[in-house]
């Protein structure tokens, strides 16, 4: 039984949030490492594991790719081939069939690093393993998206993307025409009419203007609150799978009314759902798991809708 219990303890040790090591708060924010090191206090456990997964991901890209392309694809070759064949088919129809070979590096690339730090969460050691300061557990690795410094860095990269797409492919001109320009037909209305949408047109780029900078706010918002939502989710599960597997149910409300009724019952209930307590946060690992793929994927969407909107609209003008 005590060896059981220890493997157990182990389990959510190593599996849990940061607080199978103690009781704390989650902080909003990543923390520093070495706080007491001038240049290197910048380090936090966000961006160390931030740093790991980007190698990781550049070593299996090389490891994978060393043998070369070839018309008769490997292991290897045939699985980025189907991964490009898969998003590929999803976002050449938005983002126009000119910009999508420009475009395809950064937004594959967004999504695999998106998701891969999305799950980082989920990986053995991250977020269970650290060190007591000041009261709380300080993680050593701690998924990247739960750092907003870290997803508005993705959003401002992206808006970059967007600014140097939009002016490569339609120009200045064809830019402030789709901001600002009038987008009436002067042989449709009086001249009178068509020359007051002007101020009409440009008020309403103005709020288009602020909806672009908003853009920045709403891509990092989004992920970083879906990310450390999930993180405090998982924290709670073990919170309250520890809860139920040390017999406190027998502490709650619910066990004494039961057990006013049958003792008996009230004792197999509390060493059932005791047992049945470390088995609580596995269907949250399987929504977090759900949930880290589809914002990567909303977040790759986005940012193709956005360059899509002018870069495409553009090409149909073009063909028409």
């Amino acid at each position: 039984m005590t060896q059981i219990k220890k493997l157990n303890s182990f389990i959510l040790y190593l599996l849990g949030s940061s607080y199978a090591l103690g009781a704390g708060n989650i902080s909003a924010k990543a923390e520093s490492l070495l706080k007491e090191s001038g240049f290197f206090s910048y380090l936090t456990n966000s961006l160390l594991t931030g740093l790991f997964i980007s190698f990781l991901i550049v070593a299996v890209v090389r490891f994978i790719t060393r043998k070369g392309v070839k018309i008769i694809p490997h292991t290897g070759q045939a699985c980025i081939e189907h991964l490009i064949d898969s998003i590929g088919g999803i976002l050449e129809p938005i983002v126009g069939k000119h910009l999508f070979e420009k475009a395809l590096p950064l937004l594959l690339g967004y999504f695999i690093f998106i998701v891969i730090q999305n799950l980082s969460g989920l990986f053995p050691g991250v977020s269970s393993i650290g060190f007591k300061h000041e009261g709380h557990i300080v993680g050593i690795l701690r998924p990247m998206n739960s750092d907003l410094n870290a997803t508005l860095a993705l959003a401002l990269i992206a808006s970059l993307a967007w600014i140097y797409f939009c002016l490569k492919f339609v120009g200045v001109h064809g830019l402030y025409e789709h901001i600002f320009g009038n987008k009436s037909d002067r042989n449709e209305i009086p001249k009178f009419i068509y020359l007051l949408l002007f101020f009409v047109f440009f008020g309403v780029g103005l709020i288009e203007c602020l909806s672009i900078l908003f853009r920045v706010v709403s891509l990092s918002f989004r992920l970083y609150g879906n990310v450390f939502g999930g993180e405090n989710l998982l924290h709670n599960m073990y919170e309250m799978s520890e809860f139920l597997a040390s017999g406190g149910l027998a502490t709650t409300g619910i066990y004494s009314m039961v057990a006013s009724f049958s003792p008996e019952l009230a004792l197999f209930l509390s060493w059932v759902i005791g047992k049945l307590g470390y088995f609580l946060p596995l269907p949250f690992y399987f929504l977090e798991f759900l949930v880290g793929i589809v914002q990567a994927f909303v977040f790759t969407l986005l940012v193709a809708v956005y360059m899509g909107l002018i870069c495409n609209h553009e090409e149909e003008k073009t063909l028409t």
